[in-house]
């Protein structure tokens, strides 16, 4: 995007000068970088729009929020607060709102000019025989190892790293949660894509945060599920309006890919007692979750184990 007028200095803002001294750090990933200004030239358009749009989407106050922001990035890892604008807890902060809609946005972009971000198929509902993911797990005290997971209607065949492969039939079909009920596989294009709907149906019967009943099972849906481009696309908008959300960008995956992370940290443990809360590392230039990993309540910071993502799509057979 580009603007008539000069580029405005995006470090001429208080408390620029004690960013600049704050030191350096690695390299910023390209991709972050590129969002970081793509965001400011959009303030810089919305200022400059007509006079006669009465609410543009950024004012003043939002053009210098932004700046400090990339100025942060340039100088190390930027890590942006919650902000509370009311509700249920706490609102996702505009950074968070801002990558799931990025990512919603590319997910149904690439799949309207031919292209799949993950290998799923342009059709509302899955045909193929498997979704296969492969996920390289790690546990605290064990060794990482990555396997093949075939997911099928009513099994699922797990190829592991040493060679072995393993059967567990499931008589029942595979389903997920949503809400206080379950989804069946063939059911899942019967699950609707506008956000706001898709959302109460997430939020169904929650008997605590129905905050984080929604990320967890629109998480699970995301990971694990056979789902379209259109419903992973609304899953994503559901998330950018979620609250609890803290963003932290140049973040390392368990295998050295460079994204952002968003991190929920709840006071309620829905359903049972888990002291754990999840951090997601997603690649927003992509539209691609990159990992799943958590952290215990009691030792912030400290990642207890990790679900690297390296491919998620449909699979005509398990071999």
């Amino acid at each position: 995007m580009t603007h008539e007028n000069r580029p405005t200095d995006l470090m001429d803002f208080p408390g620029a000068a004690a960013l600049e001294r704050a030191g350096r750090t690695e390299p910023l990933d390209p991709a972050v970088q590129a969002r970081a200004h793509a965001l400011i030239r959009d303030a810089i358009t919305a200022d400059a729009a007509p006079a006669r749009v009465l609410r543009p989407r950024f004012g003043r106050r939002r053009v210098f929020a932004l700046a400090a922001a990339v100025a942060a990035i340039a100088v190390g890892a930027a890590i942006v607060p919650v902000t509370d604008l009311g509700g249920d807890g706490p609102a996702a902060s505009a950074s968070a709102s801002e990558v799931f809609t990025a990512m919603a946005d590319i997910t149904l972009s690439d799949v309207a000019n031919g292209q799949t971000i993950t290998g799923a198929v342009n059709a509302q509902k899955l045909t193929e025989a498997y979704w296969k993911t492969t996920i390289r797990t790690w546990v605290e005290g064990d060794k990482a190892h990555t396997d093949d997971t075939y997911l099928a209607r009513d099994k699922v065949v797990i190829k592991t790293q040493s060679g072995r492969t393993v059967i567990k039939e499931n008589p029942n079909g595979a389903s997920w949660p949503v809400g206080a009920g379950q989804v069946a596989w063939d059911d899942l294009y019967t699950l609707p894509t506008r956000p706001d709907a898709l959302r109460r149906a997430l939020a169904a019967g929650a008997k605590g945060s129905a905050a984080e009943q929604t990320v967890r099972q629109a998480g699970d849906l995301l990971t694990d599920a056979p789902v379209s481009p259109k419903l992973r696309a609304a899953l994503y908008r559901v998330l950018a309006a979620t609250p609890g959300a803290v963003v932290k960008e140049g973040v390392k995956d368990g295998t050295g890919r460079t994204g952002t992370q968003i991190s929920w940290k709840w006071k309620e443990k829905w359903p049972v007692h888990s002291d754990h809360n999840p951090n997601w590392i997603v690649q927003p230039s992509t539209g691609r979750l990159l990992e799943r990993n958590m952290e215990p309540g009691s030792k912030p910071g400290h990642i207890s184990q990790r679900d690297t993502y390296l491919f998620a799509g449909p699979a005509k057979t398990t071999g």
